[in-house]
């Protein structure tokens, strides 16, 4: 407890069982707690997948519409290989994202606990976030130059 809430006195007004209700919610709060850095991990987990699976989709539909013995400039082929490499770059964000993340703490000190619990969901949303938006602006640029190679011949 921090000094100011130890300096603060309790004051207990009316005493009363939980209501089933009351239980329940309580059931569901330990849950979301309890979830929270596993599923934060999980979805960092299943993106790593996703963003590697992405690069193969990618390339195999630019081997399908693009002709055999095309030949891009340096401007266009930057512009081709930019989705496969942001997908690179956010599987490696999600990567750091999925990391199990050191921290000291007392499990008998309660602020510790909370404070290394807000710790870790800060540290993994950062990277969700960060990897989201690279996937998200390759999976655009991918439809981009997909939509803009369908006709070349």
């Amino acid at each position: 407890m921090s000094k100011t809430a130890a300096k603060k006195a309790i004051e207990v007004q009316e005493v009363s069982l939980l209501s089933a209700h009351s239980e329940a919610l309580i059931e569901i709060g330990k849950g979301i707690v309890k979830d929270s850095v596993t599923t934060a991990r999980e979805f960092c987990k299943s993106m790593i997948s996703t963003s590697t699976g992405a690069i193969p989709i990618y390339l195999g539909i630019l081997t399908f519409i693009l002709p055999n013995k095309f030949e891009l400039g340096v401007p266009a082929g930057v512009t081709v290989a930019a989705p496969a490499v942001g997908f690179l770059i956010a599987a490696i964000i999600f990567t750091f994202g999925y990391l199990p993340l050191a921290d000291k703490f007392s499990l008998d000190i309660i602020e510790e606990i909370q404070n290394a619990l807000e710790k870790n969901l800060a540290y993994r949303k950062r990277f969700i976030w960060y990897g989201l938006g690279v996937f998200i602006v390759s999976t655009l640029l991918a439809i981009y130059v997909i939509v803009i190679n369908i006709g070349v011949k």
